[in-house]
């Protein structure tokens, strides 16, 4: 069966390069091995830590995005190193190792003992190839584990990276924000005396954000899993404070309001709506549910004009939003029914897809609906 030991390593060693060059190197980020093992790693964590109290399991699924990063590196140094030994012992059976202190005894220790000083440059030179076949496959070795730890060290900067972009994100909306369990508080500042200000600027800022969020979990999947100690620099917090608003000033004001038109926001919510589904297909372990069906006109236009407090929990919601953007924008007239009742039926899909997709990523990621609505600025653990 030695003749096996040649085939299998080279196998091992494609395996681990090819997921290097896929996960580092490839724009699309998708390495095949990589991507598995964070996904098998954070279920880990989260099933170790699910009956711990909730201060340490947040405590335990704050590590799991960590520890993924030198745990992927090790696996491909393994693979590598693994299949390196067993051509080594190839050439050893054959002999074409010499021991510096006395005869070679030909064992897989022994050649994975010279793969792990090769690929770490180590060169004891106590074990030595003697033909020039095995002298190239040791270079390329050491090459190769030089490879790995440069391309290593670009990995974790480019994933810290997209981490600060998603901290400047999520603190921008926390600190706009009057009421930070309010997504839309973060548009007081921008009516002031009710007229509209600023907005084209924040929502080409808010989108551009969104962009570069989404363009760094493709790029390095493993910042999906990031946990922090703080709810509001988390993935649920910003698209909940994001969705919120942008639904608010794009359907709970008027149509002919000028707020409701400016021309990034229906940009921001196309944006939004393409990243909620490629974390929804990429990531999410559950399906989310399709929109209710809207209330009939009559009992929309009840709840409108007569204040009858409604049964409905979206047709509520949306009556909250209405009124509010009608007082921040200090409108005289009263809301058309017609009028309002077509933007309550664009508006609920959008929400519901929002809200249920905040909620099954909070579930995913392992954060408590209150931590992220009630007081996201208070420390987790």
């Amino acid at each position: 069966m030695d003749w096996l030991l040649v085939p299998v390593g080279v196998l091992l060693i494609f395996v681990g390069v090819v997921d290097v060059f896929f996960t580092v190197l490839h724009y699309d980020g998708f390495g095949f091995l990589s991507s598995r093992l964070y996904h098998r790693l954070y279920d880990l964590v989260r099933f170790v830590t699910r009956p711990l109290p909730r201060k340490y399991r947040a405590l335990g699924l704050s590590t799991a995005a960590p520890l993924m990063v030198p745990v992927t590196i090790v696996v491909w140094i393994l693979l590598v190193s693994w299949g390196y030994a067993l051509v080594y012992y190839a050439g050893m059976v054959n002999g074409d190792f010499s021991l510096s202190v006395g005869p070679l005894d030909p064992s897989f220790m022994e050649s994975l003992y010279f793969s792990g000083i090769t690929i770490s440059t180590l060169g004891l030179g106590d074990i030595t190839p003697t033909s020039a076949f095995f002298q190239v496959i040791a270079v390329s070795e050491a090459l190769t584990g030089f490879g790995i730890l440069t391309l290593a060290i670009t990995y974790v900067l480019g994933i810290y990276g997209i981490f600060q972009q998603l901290g400047v994100l999520s603190a921008g909306l926390y600190h706009q924000a009057q009421d930070t369990s309010d997504p839309l508080s973060i548009l007081t500042p921008h009516f002031p005396d009710g007229q509209h200000r600023g907005l084209e600027t924040h929502m080409m800022q808010l989108h551009r954000g969104i962009v570069e969020i989404y363009e760094g979990i493709r790029r390095y999947p493993i910042v999906y899993y990031y946990h922090s100690r703080r709810a509001y620099r988390s993935l649920p917090y910003t698209f909940r404070m994001i969705g919120g608003m942008a639904g608010a000033l794009r359907w709970g004001l008027p149509t002919h309001h000028p707020g409701s038109r400016t021309p990034w926001l229906s940009t921001l919510i196309a944006g939004l709506e393409n990243v909620e589904a490629y974390l929804e297909d990429r990531f999410l372990s559950e399906i989310l549910e399709d929109a209710p069906e809207p209330v009939p006109y009559e009992t929309f236009q009840a709840a409108l004009e007569r204040d009858k407090e409604p049964t409905d929990p979206w047709l509520d919601g949306f009556l909250r939003i209405n009124a509010f953007m009608h007082d921040l924008a200090r409108l005289k007239d009263d809301p058309d029914p017609e009028e309002a009742y077509e933007r309550y039926n664009e508006w609920l899909p959008f929400a519901h897809r929002n809200r249920t997709f905040y909620e099954a990523l909070a579930r995913d990621l392992g954060y408590e609906l209150d931590e992220l609505e009630g007081g996201p600025g208070e420390l987790i653990f």
